[in-house]
């Protein structure tokens, strides 16, 4: 595969995920909206919502901005192996910081959305588990694309 080839391939991959990452954005951001909706004003499960919300916000930013940084970048040549090395290694530095950007934030306001409201409540304490089991499998899925993009980059020549 010639360097024009794997480049397309690269970027293309790139707004691949940030299109993912929208759709799951829009059903997360529809479904903490109704819990907002839901919760009782001042209460930790209103102000973990309002948390998540941001998050999702900043999260679907930082993607967008990635992927259309590279759409904009395609017209740069691809003969410059060094520039877009230097590129795609950032992008993979980016993928593998995810638990610091994207998980941390969420989880964050996840503590306090699942925060119980009566002693002995057991369900606040699943769902804390199904977060750091979700954010476990980000950390996981951001880490093996991070690799992809190494190696991707590494047959740039």
């Amino acid at each position: 595969m010639n360097n024009e080839e794997l480049i397309r391939n690269l970027i293309k991959g790139t707004i691949q995920r940030a299109i993912t990452e929208s759709v799951v954005a829009v059903f997360l951001l529809i479904g903490f909206v109704a819990s907002l909706a839901q919760s009782e004003v001042g209460s930790p499960r209103y102000y973990g919502c309002l948390i998540i919300l941001v998050a999702i916000g900043f999260i679907a930013g930082v993607v967008w901005s990635y992927a259309l940084s590279y759409q904009l970048l395609r017209s740069h040549s691809a003969s410059d192996v060094g520039f877009w090395r230097e590129a795609f290694h950032a992008q993979a530095k980016l993928l593998r910081l995810a638990p610091l950007w994207y998980c941390a934030p969420l989880f964050a306001g996840g503590i306090l959305f699942a925060a119980p409201t009566t002693t002995g409540d057991v369900v606040p304490y699943l769902i804390v588990a199904a977060f750091a089991i979700v954010f476990a499998v980000i950390a996981w899925l951001n880490r093996t694309v991070a690799i992809k993009i190494d190696d991707a980059a590494a047959q740039l020549s």
